[in-house]
């Protein structure tokens, strides 16, 4: 096979020219160029992927931690269990780990007959004698919610500070 080679022929009409030659050199990309637009379009490809999931997650799906009771998760009552957050605030989910009630109580019991007892004051004393492991709540401030977080109405609530 015959090499060809491409000549200038200047001033004449019919110049054959390399390919190279033939595109403006504007359009042209260096290796450099090119991989500095194929960064540019990877991060923002990356960066869109981000706040997507970041969107996805973190709407009305927040995701706590179950409250640790007895050595382990909290026990499912009332078909509901008691979470919480970052900061210690109490709240409460479903068997299914959706949030119900979101974590806004200083401190919360588990639902019986339809309530919990929860209290937004107080602090978390000692059990005498238990050498750490046991602890209750002390507060002068509790009442009664139901299974939506609504404060109930005609509360009976406690002569003592803690939970019976």
């Amino acid at each position: 096979m015959e090499k060809r080679r491409h000549e200038y022929n200047q001033g004449k009409k019919d110049a054959v020219l390399p390919f190279q030659h033939a595109v403006p050199a504007a359009l042209t990309l260096t290796n450099t160029d090119y991989q500095m637009k194929t960064t540019r379009i990877m991060n923002k490809i990356i960066i869109y992927l981000s706040a997507v999931l970041l969107l996805c997650s973190c709407g009305s799906a927040r995701h706590y931690a179950a409250f640790q009771y007895d050595n382990g998760d909290d026990y499912v009552s009332e078909g509901l269990y008691r979470i919480v957050d970052r900061k210690g605030r109490i709240g409460y989910a479903d068997e299914t780990g959706k949030t119900v009630i979101r974590p806004r109580f200083a401190f919360g019991y588990p639902f019986e007959g339809g309530k919990a007892k929860v209290t937004d004051s107080g602090e978390r004393k000692e059990v005498a004698g238990s050498g750490s492991e046991h602890w209750y709540w002390e507060s002068d401030d509790w009442y009664y919610i139901d299974k939506q977080g609504n404060r109930c109405e005609n509360q009976d609530t406690d002569k003592d500070k803690t939970h019976p």
